[in-house]
């Protein structure tokens, strides 16, 4: 048999108020950046004695990582093996399509001219149907007639070789070697798309983001084992960090093709978050650290939509492998300044949890002609309850934006102001000097309709009191913003 064919076997069964001291933020989703030590959707599956099954960073054809293994002979097989990659996009592999299968492979120093299996190393698509039962298995010897590959090279099947004869639920890839095979074999860029009539499964067939994330990099998000668009310079780095080691790295050339893409997190459940079950009309707080260098401001005022990178949060009514992909919410763009770079600055957004969600998944994106290079790291997400300071007086909607006279005025040391909401929204008091600088964020998030009250006690936003004068503070709601002013005496 030609070992560079492929076997296909066939079995028969076979995702609110903030008040600085006086509002209480619960974390339910810290995702934190890229420490992680596991390629996401990927798991050491066997390391026995003599052996190291690594994800590493000493070769790699994209983003930075590979899988590896280095062994001599062994008890068993070294491998590493994938979780279920009907995930994330289509929900089941088609039948009767022509499936383009394999992964780049790069061999150091491997056995040569392998007479047996146990001396084979392989990549393995294995496929079952919705009852778990065995559909058939692609696999893939990788070249062993000489010790060491010139690079990276594409071990791939032949056409026509996988197509399924059902629908397959749950797909599982290995890469392995065997137990008396030798050497070192590093594996990155693995394929899965359909040669014409399906895209395949867009699921991270680059290995360079850990456990919890994905990605969608142009032209087709990797599935063919190629990045392009100025996206092959996307990598998890050790060259900046906001905390630990690593960050995510985008690095855009002013050549690039015009085209979105994003890093996100996986899609998780609400009810597990670790602050319990959030609901809808809960408001959250969505948080991530950014540096940039070599920026052109010009462009970015220029093209405000697309010269951007932003978050966006997508809530979902599924959750879980098979269950597709059909989530909802907006893309929120950050205002750089206008500067060619800048060093870690948090950046937020506030949102309302819609009905009838269950799941909620967070993109870190960088839109079609931004350029320039953008780090990310820390992204986290809170749950803001008020525990003291702004109160909900009634839940009765005035029929118009109210801001009522601050009283005491004159006051030493507080003062109380009142005003009300129509419509769910988000809302913003801010409390400026005569010379019109902010010094206290008294609101600035999502609230229900209704009527308010809260005590500004005359302290800025670091929490110094601050000197006798005139200040003014404004409410800013929609189209909407009332001004008033007030008098602080010591």
């Amino acid at each position: 048999m030609d070992l560079r064919k492929t076997l296909f076997l066939v079995v028969a069964a076979v995702m609110l108020i903030s008040m600085g001291a006086t509002s209480q933020s619960s974390d339910i989703y810290t995702i934190g950046g890229f420490e992680g030590t596991l390629p996401s959707f990927w798991n050491i599956g066997n390391q026995p004695t003599n052996s190291t099954v690594t994800w590493a960073t000493d070769q790699s054809r994209s983003m930075g990582h590979s899988l590896k293994i280095t062994k001599t002979a062994t008890s068993d097989t070294a491998a590493w093996v994938s979780d279920n990659m009907c995930d994330i996009w289509s929900p089941t592999i088609p039948a009767g399509v022509d499936i383009l299968l394999g992964a780049y492979v790069k061999t150091s120093g491997v056995n040569v001219s392998p007479s047996t299996d146990d001396q084979r190393w392989y990549v393995a698509y294995t496929f079952y149907d919705s009852a778990g039962a065995l559909i058939g298995q692609v696999k893939l010897p990788i070249d062993q007639s000489t010790a060491a590959s010139s690079g990276w090279v594409a071990d791939t099947n032949g056409l026509g070789t996988a197509s399924l004869p059902t629908v397959a639920w749950k797909l599982i890839v290995s890469f392995v070697g065997g137990k008396n095979a030798t050497g070192t074999v590093w594996a990155d860029d693995f394929l899965f798309t359909g040669r014409t009539t399906w895209g395949g499964q867009d699921w991270n067939t680059a290995v360079g983001v850990p456990t919890g994330w994905y990605y969608w990099l142009p032209p087709i998000g990797g599935n063919d084992g190629a990045l392009s668009n100025g996206f092959e310079n996307t990598v998890v780095t050790s060259e900046a960090a906001h905390s630990g080691t690593h960050s995510l790295k985008f690095n855009m050339p002013a050549s690039h093709t015009a085209h979105d893409a994003f890093v996100g997190t996986k899609r998780i459940p609400l009810g597990n978050l670790d602050a319990g079950t959030i609901r809808a009309g809960d408001s959250v707080r969505i948080s991530v650290w950014i540096k940039a260098s070599n920026l052109v401001p010009d462009s970015a005022a220029l093209h405000p939509s697309s010269w951007a990178v932003g978050i966006t949060p997508l809530w979902d009514s599924k959750f879980g492998n098979n269950d597709g992909y059909s989530p909802s919410g907006p893309d929120y763009q950050f205002v750089f300044p206008h500067v060619a770079s800048f060093d870690w600055t948090k950046y937020t957004q506030d949102v309302l949890v819609p009905t009838g969600v269950i799941a909620l998944e967070t993109r870190l994106h960088v839109y079609a002609t931004f350029v320039g290079t953008v780090y990310f790291d820390d992204l986290n997400i809170e749950k803001i309850t008020t525990t003291t300071g702004i109160k909900s007086v009634s839940n009765s909607a005035p029929h118009a934006f109210e801001l009522s006279n601050n009283y005491p005025n004159p006051f030493n040391p507080s003062t109380k102001i009142n005003f009300g909401i129509p419509k769910d929204g988000m809302v913003s008091l801010i409390v400026y000097n005569v010379l019109g600088q902010k010094v206290r964020t008294l609101a600035d998030a999502p609230m229900a309709a209704g009527q308010y009250s809260l005590t500004w006690d005359g302290r800025n936003d670091a929490g110094s009191v601050l000197s006798s004068g005139m200040y003014f503070y404004r409410l800013q709601a929609g189209g909407t913003a009332i001004v008033k002013k007030m008098l602080l005496l010591k």
